[in-house]
């Protein structure tokens, strides 16, 4: 005789049955769908459309909602649906890069920085580094005339005798002194238009690390770490699914940041560090991506 726990064990191992086949299903229509979305990208490809377009997302979103018969499924459906749309147009992105469609960030690479007759502003925190640097930059190139250095009060006044054309480069720290934060010095950086050319530290710790800054959009040769910023709304998921095109490429991101640009709506720029090249295949798959979908995206640097 069958005890009521055999029984149980055995509806259960049914029910997991059922679910396996149905799961094979599902994963047999996704790939089905992965090749109708590689048949749109080839069109867009074609035609030039854009691949995101929100309004046809939103319009699906709530037709696959009111497909389901209770407020459970019928959220789980549009969160599914969220995440299945969103990976085709991963794959939209991955063709459009194989196939040279990826639009030029506009930065020249340098294999080296040319100093002689050029200036560089620098704040009090920044200036025992700053000299260190350029020293050392004389004696990596001994008939180079060295740089000239600019006292500057803070990163606001160096930016702006930046922007003037007074100084040809700005070596500043990283960091704010006061909070530890670097938002408030990228933000700088994207508020003027300037690029991140070179990082260096005096010592491991955060507080030592620097930056040389330029106006021109120049990347040296082994550049390995990029800054980016973009905007989005203080609405559910949204950071959540702009990040995902970090992790779907498999990108490292070392650091995050943000500062609110708008309390009515809320809206927040963020900051962010990626390890990688701008030549790198799933650095521009994940470029395309931000650049579809977040707002003003902005690449502050590809730097080493």
């Amino acid at each position: 005789m069958e005890t009521g726990g055999d029984v149980l064990l055995k509806d259960l191992a049914e029910i997991r049955k059922d679910i396996d086949s149905i799961d094979r299903q599902i994963v047999d229509l996704y790939e089905k769908r992965m090749d109708l979305a590689t048949q749109v990208a080839d069109y867009k490809i074609s035609t030039g459309k854009q691949v995101f377009d929100a309004e046809r997302e939103i319009a699906k979103l709530n037709a696959v909602a009111e497909m389901a018969h209770s407020d459970f499924t019928s959220h789980g459906a549009r969160e599914l649906f969220e995440h299945i749309m969103s990976m085709s147009r991963k794959k939209q992105y991955q063709l459009l890069t194989e196939y040279g469609k990826f639009a030029p960030t506009g930065f020249a690479e340098i294999r080296e920085l040319d100093f002689s007759h050029a200036a560089a502003a620098y704040i009090e925190t920044s200036a025992e580094a700053a000299k260190e640097y350029f020293a050392g930059v004389d004696r990596k190139n001994p008939d180079t005339k060295s740089c000239g250095l600019l006292l500057c009060e803070n990163w606001r006044e160096a930016c702006e005798v930046l922007k003037n054309g007074e100084v040809n480069y700005l070596f500043l720290p990283v960091q704010d002194p006061a909070s530890g934060y670097v938002s408030a010095n990228y933000n700088l950086i994207a508020e003027y238009g300037f690029y991140i050319l070179e990082e260096y530290a005096t010592s491991p710790e955060p507080q030592d690390r620097y930056v040389l800054i330029s106006k021109d959009k120049l990347s040296l040769s082994g550049a390995d770490k990029i800054s980016i910023c973009f905007e989005a709304p203080d609405t559910c998921g949204s950071l959540y699914h702009l990040m995902s095109h970090l992790t779907y490429n498999n990108l490292n991101m070392n650091r995050i940041e943000s500062i609110v640009i708008s309390r009515d709506p809320l809206d927040y720029r963020f900051f962010m560090n990626i390890s990688g090249n701008l030549n790198d295949s799933p650095i521009k798959n994940a470029i395309l991506g931000l650049r579809d979908e977040a707002r003003n995206f902005k690449i502050l640097g590809n730097y080493r």
